[in-house]
């Protein structure tokens, strides 16, 4: 049986969770939880890792164009939660030992949320915006004159995002994008991240807005498509996640 989130799952389903796959989905997601309860309850929190948060994007001719593309397309709440994606992958990567392609991840991470936007959100008929958003990505990326092998991996990694867990045999890139996506949308892992460096990734790319702005966009997301990935986590209280995730507030 093919794993929820993978491309076997993604071309025979498009997204949408069949009752098997809402019941498996949903066991993950509470199984998640309890792995994720506070390290002070379960254990003496490990030192956190103060990282260089003054990262340059990859100055390629294809990511400059999803730039761009992202850009004019994301509002500015999730244009700003598409590049912290980014960042916090880059510091799991590290935190991790894991090596990566810069340029994908980054190219991946702005373009991850492009179902969300408005002109590009899918139609009710759709099975999952991430799913829908994910072929948007690798249409535009070919056009850009990305090779296919490129082009499917963003497509499987921005596919897979809005999984419970993608395991690192689905690729770095993919992983990382999950990853850095969880931290940024309910604070997952943030306790491994020391406060300064935190602070100094919301100073760069301010938070303001976006528990908002996402929080709308599941609702929506669950009223369209109650079936897919976002409809279940909808229901099993994401919206209690997002707004309990600690982040520092800005100052004045």
């Amino acid at each position: 049986m093919a794993a929820v989130g993978s491309p076997t799952w993604i071309v025979r389903t498009n997204g949408s969770l069949s009752l098997r796959d809402q019941l498996r989905f949903a066991r993950a997601a509470v199984a998640r939880e309890v792995v994720a309860l506070p390290a002070a309850i379960r254990r003496r929190p490990e030192p956190r890792r103060v990282l260089d948060a003054d990262r340059s994007p990859p100055d390629t001719r294809l990511a400059r164009a999803m730039q761009q593309v992202s850009a004019s397309a994301l509002p500015a709440p999730l244009l700003g939660h598409s590049i912290r994606t980014w960042l916090w992958g880059s510091m799991l990567a590290e935190i991790d030992g894991i090596a990566y392609d810069d340029e994908l991840l980054y190219v991946a991470a702005l373009l991850h949320d492009l179902g969300l936007a408005p002109g590009h959100r899918p139609s009710p008929e759709a099975g999952c915006f991430a799913v829908h958003g994910a072929v948007e990505a690798r249409d535009l990326l070919l056009d850009a004159g990305a090779d296919a092998e490129y082009a499917r991996r963003v497509c499987d990694a921005i596919a897979a995002h809005f999984n419970v867990n993608v395991p690192l045999d689905w690729g770095a890139e993919a992983h990382l994008l999950h990853g850095g996506a969880h931290v940024d949308v309910v604070g997952r892992r943030l306790g491994e991240i020391a406060a300064s460096t935190v602070t100094q990734v919301l100073e760069r790319e301010p938070r303001i807005g976006f528990a908002d702005c996402f929080t709308q966009a599941m609702r929506t997301e669950a009223e369209l498509r109650p079936g897919s990935r976002a409809g279940l986590l909808w229901r099993l209280g994401m919206e209690r996640a997002i707004r309990r995730a600690r982040f520092p507030t800005p100052a004045g």
